[in-house]
């Protein structure tokens, strides 16, 4: 009776140890979801770079339109959002990535000033695609959490010279004919993060 109730006291011993680890495993996930379950930045930092993301596509939409209005009003808004956003994390946490994009954000704002100083639809085009040519940069070298974008290419655009763009879908809307040539291009890379 005695090595029963020894053995009773060391089960009951033991399945209290792994209660405990149990517990201290579950509080280490919990841990893990508060710190972003993996994400590279802070969520604050993630959605400001994914509504200045957003702006941009809402520029591709209007080109797509072929809207001078919608695309005037779609460079405004990425504008200011783009003035706004923050690469210090950025910075902090990737020196590398943060060298490679340092001037990035200042060459896209400068360029959809010039865009939005332009009259005409086609030379609008002309600058956006320098800004597809920053924003493809900015989102190679910061890698947001849960983005997919895919790089497209129009190789007839500008006289068969061939541009690029950013899309959220992998379906071409081609911002540089608009309904012309809606279709034309493919999808060259996706990026997936």
């Amino acid at each position: 009776m005695k090595h029963f109730f020894m053995l009773m006291l060391l089960s009951a011993c033991f399945i209290a140890c792994k209660n405990g680890e149990d517990k201290q495993a579950d509080a280490s996930a919990t841990e893990e979801k508060k710190e972003g379950s993996g994400n590279r930045y802070s969520e604050t930092f993630t959605t400001s770079f994914n509504n200045v993301l957003n702006a941009y596509y809402n520029l591709k939409d209007a080109f797509v339109k072929s809207d001078t209005v919608a695309v005037n009003a779609a460079g405004n808004q990425l504008k200011n959002l783009l003035d706004s956003l923050k690469l210090d994390e950025v910075q902090q946490k990737d020196t590398i990535a943060f060298s490679s994009i340092s001037g990035r954000p200042g060459d896209a704002a400068a360029e959809i000033t010039a865009m939005l100083s332009e009259k005409e639809l086609e030379k609008k085009r002309e600058s956006f695609e320098m800004i597809s040519g920053a924003f493809y940069d900015l989102l190679r070298a910061v890698r947001p959490n849960g983005v997919t974008a895919y790089y497209q290419y129009c190789p007839m655009a500008f006289n068969d010279k061939g541009a690029y763009w950013l899309s959220n879908a992998d379906s071409i809307r081609n911002p540089y004919f608009g309904k012309k040539m809606l279709t034309c291009g493919e999808v060259k890379e996706t990026l997936k993060y």
